[in-house]
């Protein structure tokens, strides 16, 4: 038994430790992201370098080369095909007919309040403008034009590095299987390099199922949204059907967002139709196809995905979405899974004893 003088040196030491690990993270919280994010990247790449290094005996840099070219390719596909319909549905926008959109605002507006009079709710019209008069005033004044600009170079100026970085990053992990553990063990003493091999090892089994699985649903979801928005004559169905797909990645409220930008957009594109029964059915269209393949989603693909890739319970898995969504937002939901996957198996290999975490951890 340590004397409490000791013990309280100890846990002040500790404490110290932890508190200048964490500093040094959020200090370098881009290379850490970046270094994750080309971890992952080499994941879901390792089957085609090996694949290239066994059957066509390719040397493990042109491997790797070839399959960052292959995955870039993939993703800039899908950005060409996509760009155009883009485009297209921009150049519609801006042909609209404001004035006949504000017409029939004005015309929903009266009957709106005809309605809200006969409930013996008196709200003016002259009241109405002037509060939306303000409140335009009042976010274009809230709005540095500047100050929007300078940001969105940043940004730019930041994605541009962070691709560069990534891509860079992502070639020796290819290359290299081994270098991610090597970094790791760096920061790691002695005694715990085999334990802290075995969550690195089970950690990349699980992800590697669980992100091929991601990859599997978004494309899935993609092709039913697409196909679901094209047979009911929705225009621009296949760019929809891929930004709702894609968004599917951000639990829960991913597939709320989809719904509402497709609605919003199909309203534009239909004014001509006004607040008539023909653009009720066409929105109650939209919201069916993103119900119904979600309802799909929801029962058969997130089951596969998240109770057998990760090996965890759904409701495990919606508690620890909720929180992290509570905590870090948007972010925090879409890397909850991941996280906990990682946790879990760290705490399986260093707290084993503990109830709690035989509990969470007897499936994997």
């Amino acid at each position: 038994m340590l004397d409490p003088a000791k013990r309280k040196k100890r846990i002040i030491g500790l404490v110290s430790g932890l508190i200048m690990i964490a500093a040094v993270l959020y200090w370098l919280s881009d290379l850490i992201i970046y270094i994750l994010v080309a971890f992952l990247i080499s994941m879901l790449g390792r089957p085609l370098v090996k694949f290239l290094n066994t059957r066509l005996s390719f040397s493990p840099s042109i491997a790797s080369i070839v399959s960052l070219v292959v995955i870039i390719g993939i993703i800039s596909g899908i950005c060409w095909l996509l760009f155009p319909m883009f485009v297209n549905q921009i150049q519609q926008l801006s042909k609209l007919d404001y004035s006949q959109i504000a017409s029939q605002s004005s015309g929903w507006m009266d009957n709106l309040l005809a309605w809200l009079s006969e409930k013996n709710i008196h709200i003016t019209r002259e009241q109405v403008n002037s509060y939306i008069a303000q409140t335009a005033n009042q976010i274009w004044k809230a709005i540095n034009i500047e100050g929007v600009l300078v940001n969105i170079v940043n940004k730019i100026s930041s994605f541009s590095v962070a691709v560069f970085s990534i891509i860079f990053i992502s070639f020796f992990f290819l290359r290299d299987e081994k270098l991610f553990k090597k970094i790791i063990f760096i920061f790691i003493p002695d005694r715990q390099i085999n334990k802290t091999e075995n969550v690195i090892r089970s950690s990349e089994y699980l992800l590697t199922r669980y992100f091929i699985g991601l990859s599997v649903e978004m494309i899935c979801m993609m092709t039913i949204l697409s196909l679901g928005l094209w047979a009911f004559g929705i225009q621009n169905a296949l760019l929809y059907g891929c930004i709702g797909g894609f968004l599917n990645i951000i639990p829960y409220i991913g597939p709320v967002i989809g719904t509402v930008l497709t609605c919003i957009v199909t309203l534009l594109n239909n004014i001509d139709l006004g607040l008539s029964m023909g653009m009720f059915w066409l929105l109650i269209k939209v919201v069916g196809v993103f119900v119904g393949g979600n309802m799909i989603d929801n029962m058969l693909l997130q089951t596969f995905i998240y109770s057998t890739s990760v090996k965890a319970h759904p409701l495990e898995i919606f508690l620890v979405i909720l929180i992290a969504g509570n905590l870090l937002g948007i972010w925090g939901m879409i890397l909850a899974i991941p996280c906990y996957t990682v946790l879990r198996i760290f705490a399986k290999e260093f707290f084993k004893d503990t109830k709690v975490v035989r509990e969470l951890t007897r499936n994997i």
